[in-house]
């Protein structure tokens, strides 16, 4: 582990994300392109495949487009806003429900997902990653970054309704997250220094409830006996869901902006 990582807490988040925190960290001037792309395949059985988009290549090539912009995209089906296409781009990004959208002067310049093949490494199972890279529709244009700040608001004030209902959530995003909640498409990262408190807590808070979230809704009603229950628990964890993905979005999109503005 680089020294940027050093002495850092480590956070899931979607590769996507990861990959967007350490090229920002490059941008800024922090972080060599060739440290910054290793760090983007994070910390654990996890790096390149060989194939598909050579991350030191294309970090570097960003400072070539005029006024480049990342955006994260965290899309599920029924739900592909801040997608642009082409076809290409959307199925693999809701497969991997997650993308970049790299845009130059608000111009749609390509889309970036993480296809995941499962290797073994040393006996156990690991995971390689292809970074996929499809230029956008010729003059694609893409809706302005979320910076409003009111994700979080949402986030915070969907966790306490469910902490005072009464439908009870087996939820506790202040502790890490179990491995294997952890899917493939996501990776454990340290965070850069430069972070403030504030981002970073927001970050853990909501890939945390996003996480757990996702794998309750996964596993069902669990141990709900009635229907009326069954149905007010999953009501509840869509809420919860929608608002951290739109929490995480946002606060990755803000770290970014900031320090690549």
């Amino acid at each position: 582990m680089s020294e940027a990582a050093a002495g850092r807490d480590l956070v899931a988040l979607p590769r996507a994300a990861v990959l967007m925190l350490w090229t920002a960290t490059y941008l800024r001037g922090d972080l060599g392109p060739d440290d910054a792309a290793q760090m983007s395949f994070g910390v654990g059985r996890s790096g390149p495949s060989g194939e598909g988009e050579d991350l030191f290549g294309w970090m570097t090539g960003l400072r070539r487009l005029p006024l480049a912009q990342l955006r994260l995209v965290l899309p599920v089906p029924g739900r592909l806003a801040g997608l642009v296409g082409p076809p290409a781009a959307i199925g693999p990004a809701l497969e991997a429900e997650q993308a970049i959208v790299v845009t130059a002067a608000g111009i749609a310049d390509h889309t970036l997902v993480p296809v995941i093949s499962p290797v073994e490494h040393e006996g156990r199972p690991a995971s390689a990653v292809t970074w996929r890279k499809v230029p956008a529709p010729i003059g694609a244009h893409v809706p302005p970054a979320a910076s409003s700040g009111g994700a979080r608001e949402e986030l915070l004030h969907a966790l306490r309704r469910a902490a005072e209902g009464s439908v009870e959530l087996d939820l506790v995003p202040d502790e890490p997250v179990e491995s294997a909640r952890i899917p493939p498409t996501w990776i454990a990262t340290a965070l850069p220094r430069h972070l403030e408190r504030s981002a970073a807590h927001l970050l853990v808070l909501a890939s945390r409830t996003l996480l757990l979230t996702r794998a309750e809704i996964d596993e069902g009603h669990g141990h709900t006996v009635h229907l009326a229950e069954a149905l007010a628990r999953r009501g509840l964890l869509d809420e919860l869901h929608d608002a951290a993905r739109a929490a995480l979005v946002e606060a990755v999109e803000r770290i970014v902006a900031a320090e690549t503005g």
